[in-house]
Parts: structure tokens; sequence; C-alpha cells
């Protein structure tokens, strides 16, 4: 089936740019765009396939409207960045990093159509990704950001793991557990793998009622904390960043380099966006696909930096903050909603187990989207917009625990 084949081209060409940039740093530009467009014609290939309109996929998922907000305001967002376009770097950046995350993050959204489409998906980057990350790990033996983004799918497909035989549980466990202790000094790679296995430790007791209590409670705390800390933050009352002043949490590498896990590497970034924002007014509405924020990066006149900061800096390290950034509150506001939405669909709407994990996982990314998850062009990216559409998708949430079972021990067999 064309659909499925286009599922696996894109997968396989989401981490070759980042295999691309790990033989030659810093060239990431035309990787990702010869990578990407080819996924627009997959959309359309699936658009016209399926004859999506707006009745016929409102059948298939709950809160697509959410989505077509999302889908419309960011092609809003794209737009103005063209027209606000004025040097060579605004372009390069719209061209291969803007544009293509707005691919990726349509394309992703239509996966979860049928559920074969999603463990087409698993398996496919079970298979091809996991020989694409390990050729970035052996040219990238320091293991930088490209090896732990095209690893980190490995989060959602760990939540699968109730689902699989004994062989194919232990494979999965094993590639979770060497990245865990590969990149020990990643303090979000071990928080998303610490989380995600004490998520799917409530399979055990799914039965119980304490659990799913406890399930809708977190789900709940979680989605509450960003806009809580965020409005403490911009008042000057309690700076979250900051806890880890008073503690230290040292870790020492192989090559006896250390990293204090507990260190703010957040708060001067915020600070430098919603400083831009300030000046030129934009709260409401960001400052487009292609606007920059001043840093203190900008002087720096050595290195790399001198190229990619010195126009201004166009993205940051976490997913929901270059929303705000390009789209203003109502951006941000309109990416954390999709969190909400279908976090609350897979924990209160789903007759399977599989999707109440999943809809608690996304309520923790929707929370760690203000501190990482950097948004571009990636299967890291694939996977968090996977996970939402999952848990939206009406024939997913009604499946049973035995039927999920059935269709990943006949189509999800790695060994």
């Amino acid at each position: 089936m064309i659909i499925r084949k286009i599922i696996k081209l894109a997968i396989i060409f989401s981490i070759i740019p980042s295999l691309y940039n790990s033989i030659y740093p810093g060239r990431i530009a035309i990787a990702s765009i010869l990578c990407s467009y080819p996924i627009f014609v997959g959309i359309i290939y699936i658009i016209n396939r399926l004859y999506v309109s707006r009745v016929s996929i409102g059948r298939k998922f709950d809160g697509i409207n959410y989505v077509y907000l999302f889908i419309i305001y960011n092609l809003i967002v794209l737009l103005r960045g063209l027209l606000d376009a004025q040097s060579i770097e605004d372009w390069k950046s719209m061209f291969s990093n803007v544009l293509p995350l707005y691919l990726v993050t349509h394309f992703s959204l239509y996966i979860a159509l049928y559920p074969s489409f999603v463990i087409d998906t698993i398996r496919t980057f079970l298979t091809y990704g996991l020989l694409l990350c390990l050729l970035i790990y052996v040219i990238e033996p320091e293991l930088s950001i490209n090896f732990i983004k095209s690893l980190s799918p490995i989060y959602f497909i760990v939540l699968i793991i109730p689902y699989l035989d004994k062989k194919n549980s232990i494979f999965i466990i094993t590639v979770a557990a060497i990245f865990f202790f590969s990149v020990f000094t990643n303090r979000a790679n071990m928080l998303n793998i610490i989380v995600v296995f004490v998520i799917v430790s409530t399979f055990i007791w799914r039965k119980k009622k304490w659990i799913f209590a406890t399930i809708k409670t977190l789900r709940l705390a979680l989605l509450a904390l960003p806009p809580v800390f965020l409005i403490l933050g911009l008042s000057g009352i309690f700076n979250v960043f900051l806890i880890g002043e008073s503690l230290s949490w040292v870790v020492v590498d192989e090559k006896k380099e250390s990293q204090d896990l507990l260190i703010d590497s957040r708060t001067a970034i915020y600070n430098d966006v919603f400083g831009e924002l300030e000046r030129q007014d934009s709260f409401l509405f960001g400052l487009g696909a292609s606007g920059k924020t001043k840093t203190s990066l900008t002087d720096i006149s050595y290195a790399d930096f001198d190229v990619i900061y010195k126009e201004g800096r166009r993205g940051t390290e976490s997913g929901m903050l270059n929303y705000i950034q390009w789209g203003g509150i109502i951006g941000g506001l309109l990416y954390f909603l999709l969190f909400i939405k279908a976090s609350y669909l897979g924990v209160y709407k789903s007759k399977n187990w599989f999707c109440v994990m999943i809809g608690l996982w996304v309520a923790f990314k929707g929370m760690f989207s203000f501190i990482e998850d950097r948004s571009f062009f990636s299967v890291s990216t694939i996977f968090i917009f996977l996970a939402i559409s999952v848990c939206m998708s009406k024939r997913f949430r009604s499946l049973t625990d035995y039927e999920i079972k059935s269709i990943c021990n006949k189509h999800l067999k790695i060994i």
C-alpha cells in the first residue's frame, strides 16, 4: 500500500538530516529541505486517497476542531514569516526549519487514521530508524543532540511493551536501558525514560480503581503546572528554573566531564523571548515564523555563533516557547490545547489501557514542552504529534487491550 511506503519514507527521511549534520556539522539546511518536501507529496496523496474532508475526518477523530485551529493559525504565522523575511538567513530558516516543521506536524496527525499506520510507523523506526541512530552514534561518539533526538521515539514505543511478546519486550527495554546509560549527563533524556517506565508500570494495576484516580490527578497536575509557573515567573514572584541554585546534582561521564543536572539553562531564553515580545508589542500574535529575538549570544564573534545568532535567535530549546515566539500567546495556547484535549480523550474516553498511558504521557509532554522538546523537522516531532493523534483517534480508543495485543503480535515482531 502506497500510504505505508510514504510512512516508511517519512520516518527514514526525518532522521537523515541529523545523520547528515553529524557528518557535516552546521550544514543541515539542504538536507532538511530535500528530506521534508517529499512528505508534502505524501500529505497530498493521503488527503486525496482517503478523501479527508472536514466531515469525514471528524468521523475518525474527536477534537478535530482543535487540530484545525492549530494548523490554520500556524499557516497564517508561516505566511506572515514569509512576508517578513528579509535576509538570506531568514529564508534559509523558513525553508529548512519552519516550513518542514509545519509539514511534518500536519502529516503526523494523519498517521492515526488507522491503527495499522501507527504499527507501521513503530515498526519502521525499530528496523530502519535504529540503524540510522547507530550510525549517528558511531559518527558522533560524544552523543550530541542529533543522537538524542533521533532515538527519542523509544519513549513512546516503551508504552507498547505490555502488548508485545517476551522477546520483543526485552528488546525494547534493552534499547531504552542502553539509551539511558549512554547519555547519562542529559537530564531531559533521563527524565523522559524514567517517566515513561513509571507510566508503563501502571499496566500492572490497571484493574485497580486507585490507579485510574491517580492517573487523572497526575494529568491535571502536569497540565496545571506550566501556566501557573509561567504566570509566577512573568510576575517576578517565583522562578521555578532557579530552584536548583541551592542544590547540586553533579554527574561525571566516562571522559571525566562533569555537569550539574540542576543548573538553570532556561531563564535566559525565556527572558530573551518575552523581552522581544514586549519590545515589539507582540505578546498576542508573536513575531511571525521568521521572527528573531535578541540574545547575549548575538555579540559573540567566534565559532558558529557569529553566523547563527548575529541577526538574533530564531528558535529555542523549548517547544512551547518556540510557538509563543512565532505565534504569541495565541500560538502557545493553541499548541497547549492539543495536549489538553488529547490527554483528556486518551485518559477518559478509551477502552484500552494503552491510550490511557499515552494520554498521561501526552500530558507530561505538554508540561515538558515548556522546558524542552525543541520544535523542528525530526522523527522526535513525528512521534509527539503521533501520540496526540492516537489519543484523538476514535478507532484506536475503541480497541480493547486484547485487540491491541493481537495487532502487535501479528504485525510488530522485530526479533
